[in-house]
């Protein structure tokens, strides 16, 4: 029996619209992205490795596998943290902040494991996180109480963002209740 696509989804955080300025296509439900609300501009959305480029669940996948959204998620979630316990996922710092470094294109999805902020991050930060997820491969963090923390974040989104490869945000976000919110809000 074939493995299921859906079976093999990554949940990737993506940004809610497009940062260049281009202008929306409207897609069939078939089509379109199987997309889930986190925050205030990012979305989740599920990624499979299809050799040489990543191709992201759309509706037709959903029904064709007969795979609730719910449970798509929850296979995304799984498959992201066996992905982050296979590489090499480390937490570096520098000056004032720090940097979560995996090998490339799933740092900044790893605001979407709530064990790594709860649990094994924890030692990094006593409050609030406040963090940057730029660009797909940048996850950076620090205490939301830490003014010069938050002057580097800015400083690294002001640097990644304009350039970075797949831009992500150029806000900073706080953790919540376990969510995630645009800081300041």
């Amino acid at each position: 029996m074939p493995v299921k696509f859906t079976s093999r989804a990554i949940a990737y955080l993506k940004a809610a619209l497009p940062l260049d300025g281009t202008e929306e296509v409207t897609l069939s439900r078939a089509d379109s992205p199987v997309l889930r609300p986190l925050a205030d501009g990012l979305l989740i959305a599920y990624a499979v490795d299809v050799g040489a480029s990543y191709q992201l669940v759309q509706y037709r996948h959903l029904d064709d596998e007969r795979v609730s959204e719910e449970r798509l998620h929850e296979v995304g979630i799984h498959n992201l943290l066996t992905i982050a316990g296979e590489r090499d996922l480390r937490v570096q710092p520098y000056q004032n902040i720090y940097a979560v470094l995996m090998g490339g294109d799933f740092e900044a999805s790893l605001i979407l494991l709530d064990q790594l902020w709860a649990h094994q991050f924890r030692q990094f930060v006593v409050g609030e996180y406040a963090i940057a997820v730029a660009a797909r491969d940048i996850l950076a963090f620090c205490d939301s109480t830490s003014t010069r923390g938050l002057a580097e974040l800015r400083q690294l989104i002001e640097r990644v963002h304009a350039t970075g490869d797949h831009p992500i945000s150029n806000r900073i976000y706080v953790r919540r209740q376990a969510q995630w919110v645009p800081y300041g809000a």
